[in-house]
């Protein structure tokens, strides 16, 4: 494989988007407004206050659509949009993660505030980014987190 020359580039989402409709908003103005009820219950404002200011923060994100990124290996980083690029020697490991919608490419920090760095992959040939990672890095086994699983079950 020639390595000096060779880029892999492709576009994707920033994140996966899950349609919420209008009984998931509700079901989480529910929540909220128990979760707001007990605080005043239990004469904790700030705490009250924390869980309006939470509800609204939510139902922003929740709208939010994905930009479409551009996203480049080359022989020295990984590069993400005009964001930011991550650096091979930053980082410890990739992980693809094939999944019946979409794959993903999980990339391991050597930081401990942000461990892990995922990537959408559509319309790539997964075994071609692969096989170009593993010229610049091992790869690593990666099990889902706990925060995964409750990212999935609140379609965020």
């Amino acid at each position: 494989m020639e390595k000096h020359h060779q880029e892999i580039n492709w576009q994707a989402p920033e994140f996966h988007y899950h349609y919420k409709d209008v009984s998931w908003y509700w079901l989480s103005v529910i929540i909220a407004g128990l979760i707001i009820l007990t605080a005043i219950w239990q004469k904790n404002l700030l705490f009250a206050l924390f869980a309006v200011i939470a509800e609204i923060v939510i139902i922003f994100w929740a709208k939010e659509r994905p930009k479409i990124l551009n996203f480049k290996l080359d022989n020295k980083k990984v590069h993400v949009d005009k964001i930011t690029a991550y650096s091979y020697e930053d980082l410890e490991g990739f992980h693809i993660l094939e999944k019946d919608d979409f794959n993903e490419l999980i990339l391991k920090t050597k930081s401990r505030m942000h461990p892990f760095i995922k990537i959408i992959m559509e319309d790539i040939d997964i075994s071609r980014v692969r096989d170009f990672l593993k010229n610049h890095l091992p790869e690593i086994e990666y099990e889902e987190s706990l925060t995964d699983h409750i990212h999935k079950l609140l379609k965020f």
